[in-house]
């Protein structure tokens, strides 16, 4: 079985969900934004901050580059790395992507009190949320499957994930 991508807007679930499921199908579980802070040995916002976004994303497609060849993995990818088309494509050969998705006000919760999130910065309003996601919208629509997370469990999302891998093979 190839890999399983995770994609998704942040607070989605994507590294909640993928260390559950790569539990279950006896994978590893690489968190792209967790192993580009390991490397770096700075937070996201410091590399945001010192190197800017640009010079962020291109370590997220170095990743996506350095993973592509693997088996056997969970992957759960940065909220923005399927902006860049190559990164899009390196994410379809490494396996089959699997958006997480969930609704505006529900992201705008989960991520109360989290200070890691660049993008977010001075404005965790509802409004820019909504724009965020929209931007991204045509980007995340590339995927095999979508989830909607809003109401359900890990554990759901997780049994919902497995389901759609035995269908398809």
């Amino acid at each position: 079985m190839k890999n399983i991508i995770l994609t998704g807007f942040m607070g989605t679930g994507k590294s909640s969900v993928g260390k559950v499921l790569a539990e279950r199908l006896g994978y590893r579980f690489i968190d792209i934004d967790d192993l580009i802070v390991a490397e770096s040995d700075l937070t996201i916002i410091e590399i945001f901050a010192s190197h800017g976004e640009q010079h962020f994303r291109a370590l997220e497609t170095e990743i996506l580059k350095r993973i592509e060849s693997e088996r056997g993995l969970v992957v759960s990818t940065g909220g923005g790395a399927v902006i860049n088309p190559e990164n899009r494509r390196r994410m379809r050969s490494a396996g089959r992507v699997v958006n997480l998705s969930t609704s505006a006000e529900t992201i705008k919760k989960r991520l109360t009190g989290d200070a890691e999130r660049p993008l977010l910065q001075g404005d965790k309003s509802l409004e820019k949320i909504i724009a965020l996601i929209a931007e991204r919208e045509p980007f995340y629509a590339d995927a095999d499957i979508r989830i909607d997370t809003t109401s359900k469990n890990i554990e759901d999302i997780v049994s919902e994930i497995l389901a759609w891998v035995k269908r398809e093979g």
